[in-house]
């Protein structure tokens, strides 16, 4: 994969959901937003947190990929993570997020997850497989489901993540140890990998594509939110707002207003390559408008699996046209 540095051109930021969809993603299937929200949430009663960790472990243990996602962020950033709720562990957070990989359903963004984990741990050849797999896949799920319309979030490409890709990628490649040929052994250490893991890839893929084409598993007695203007999709983000350091994502649980506009709340899942390197992300997601809706029969508010993407303009993975 070519990468390309350049000029920083412009600042921007877009959510990412279907290309034409005016749906915000719902939040998966299996634990409750509810327990993820009291999880997150350093103000909630601390017995409810606790009760919301030992939930959240029940369900990673007996397989929910999702649920083994959240404790994998959690403890790859430790008391950096806006939850501030465990200390940093390496190792449980790699045994949480491969435990993911190998569930039935699993993020994508876990494998890039992955990535930054053996980055930091000075791992070069993992971090090169997972963050090669991460790329691959999400590049796939975006070519088969974006509208006539696709993501324009960078000068010259238009894919949603393009920039954080390239910059994933170009930190593995320097992280390698010199080679002659570090594009072919990049390349190398990506067909190992396709051959030990490729049904569990091939699974995420799979799973992620029909959770697009279903318009996500929430269950229908949940209200499902939607978009207030298609504008929202990509913003400029003006020079005294506070703004990531450089190419990154973000992926926030969102709980819309019934009386739509602003978020009720937002909470932060995962932040790549790290909260510090996300920051700014968090006030971008709380000002994304949606309609108003009709809450529950039983008064459960409507939830959306919210990412957002920054992009500077100086990293892509192909030349620029």
């Amino acid at each position: 994969m070519r990468i390309r540095k350049g000029i920083v051109v412009f600042v921007a930021y877009t959510w990412a959901a279907l290309a034409q969809a005016t749906s915000l993603p719902p939040s998966p299937a299996g634990i409750e937003p509810e327990t993820v929200e009291a999880l997150l949430d350093r103000d909630a009663p601390p017995a409810t947190r606790d009760r919301a960790m030992q939930s959240l472990v029940a369900s990673a243990q007996a397989g929910d990929g999702y649920a083994a996602f959240y404790l994998g962020a959690l403890y790859r950033h430790g008391m950096d993570h806006p939850a501030r709720r465990v200390e940093r562990d390496v190792e449980t957070a790699r045994f949480w997020l491969e435990k993911c990989v190998a569930s039935p359903r699993c993020p994508l963004v876990a494998l890039a997850s992955l990535a930054e984990l053996e980055l930091a741990a000075g791992n070069a050849k993992p971090a090169m497989q997972w963050g090669q797999a991460w790329v691959v896949l999400d590049r796939e799920l975006e070519k088969r489901t974006r509208g006539p319309r696709p993501h324009d979030n960078t000068i010259d490409i238009p894919f949603r993540h393009t920039a954080y890709h390239a910059y994933l990628l170009d930190r593995c490649y320097k992280a390698m140890a010199p080679a002659r040929d570090a594009e072919s052994l990049g390349r190398a250490w990506f067909d190992e990998l396709a051959r030990t893991h490729g049904p569990q890839l091939d699974r995420m893929l799979f799973t992620a594509l029909d959770e697009q084409s279903s318009g996500g598993s929430e269950g229908e007695d949940r209200p499902h939110l939607q978009i207030a203007t298609e504008a929202q999709r990509t913003k400029t983000m003006g020079g005294d707002v506070r703004i990531p350091i450089g190419p990154s994502l973000g992926y926030f649980l969102y709980r819309g207003s019934p009386a739509g506009g602003r978020a009720d709340g937002v909470w932060m899942i995962e932040a790549l390559p790290n909260p510090a390197g996300a920051r700014g992300l968090e006030a971008q997601a709380r000002g994304v408008r949606t309609r108003p809706y009709t809450p529950a029969a039983d008064g459960r508010r409507a939830y959306a699996y919210l990412p957002l993407t920054f992009n500077d303009g100086a990293y892509s993975l192909t030349p620029q046209r």
